[in-house]
């Protein structure tokens, strides 16, 4: 059975000073560190000791010393009330300086194109920070999964988000190898796919994934079906290297393998455009340090590093 239990307000009151008499063994020496009168510190100790109901020192005009139950209240008062003030101590440094751990809730696509250009500096720029990248396709709860912030496409946030611009606009394109393109053929319009094996993508809590596409302004759907079923984009893109089926990705996720000749792009009249990806976190959230600091770094060397990949 639970007991109930009252802590009372007054429950740390002359504790500083009675820590800081047992230190100094002196009233008087305890007074000036503390900057109050021997007098005020006399008042609290009497005051303590009626709480706890016992005497604490033993007092003559020559000396201070611990009674039996003064040593007792020492040895379990003392580590309680410095772990106290640590704990204030860090919290109010997590406050003002960026450090603690950092929890981003990263949508797995996003991970390579992401955070490979800046990571290295940003952890090199603030050691102080621990930073936890958890990579997650479902629109996860934020403040239900105790992250700082996420990414994501702009189109999937919620109105009542703070968001902020980590890239432009980018396509949605059909990409495959060139062994599949010499053994099965290049489709020239999305109807094409009908008869290709394709990687289907099976998103978190939403089921497979259409591929979308445009043509004379007008955007439709196209469900694929093929060998291969993925739940990342690292799986992907994959099977597609190994020329097992044509996939369908984010033109960032692959930029670098095409530019190698290692996947090539299809369709790229009919693709559709992403408003781009987005860090969120809730608008009622207070801005941490840490999250400002990794904010700042994003904004301010991600489009340096994008640029000179080819991807803004």
């Amino acid at each position: 059975m639970k007991k109930n239990l009252t802590i009372e307000s007054n429950l740390f009151d002359g504790i500083e000073e009675f820590l800081q008499v047992a230190e100094m063994r002196s009233f008087s020496l305890a007074a000036k560190a503390l900057s109050v009168s021997p007098s005020a510190i006399s008042q609290s100790i009497k005051n303590l000791e009626h709480r706890v109901g016992a005497p604490l020192f033993m007092r003559t005009t020559r000396s201070v010393g611990l009674t039996q139950a003064g040593e007792s209240f020492l040895e379990r008062v003392g580590p309680t009330y410095s772990n106290v003030y640590d704990a204030y101590e860090f919290v109010r440094n997590l406050g003002n300086r960026p450090t603690g751990r950092l929890r981003i809730n990263l949508m797995r696509g996003a991970v390579e194109p992401l955070f490979a250009p800046i990571i290295a500096g940003f952890c090199e720029t603030y050691p102080d920070i621990e930073l936890e990248i958890y990579a997650d396709d479902a629109l996860s709860d934020l403040n239900l999964g105790g992250f700082d912030a996420g990414v994501r496409l702009g189109e999937a946030l919620e109105a009542d988000m703070i968001a902020i611009r980590l890239s432009t606009p980018f396509r949605f394109l059909a990409a495959a190898a060139p062994s599949y393109l010499e053994r099965y053929g290049r489709p020239q319009t999305p109807k094409d796919l009908a008869h290709h094996r394709c990687i289907r993508y099976r998103a978190a809590s939403l089921g497979m994934t259409p591929w979308n596409f445009q043509a004379d302004n007008r955007f439709f759907e196209v469900n694929v079906t093929g060998p291969v079923i993925v739940n990342d984009m690292n799986s992907m893109v994959v099977a597609m290297k190994a020329g097992v089926a044509i996939g369908f990705v984010g033109e960032p996720v692959v930029k670098s393998l095409v530019a190698a000749g290692e996947l090539e792009f299809l369709l790229t009249e009919f693709a559709t455009s992403t408003s781009g990806l987005f860090l969120y976190y809730p608008s009622r959230k207070q801005v941490m340090p840490k999250l400002r600091a990794f904010i700042d770094y994003m904004q301010e060397n991600l489009p340096k590093q994008w640029e000179s990949m080819g991807l803004r």
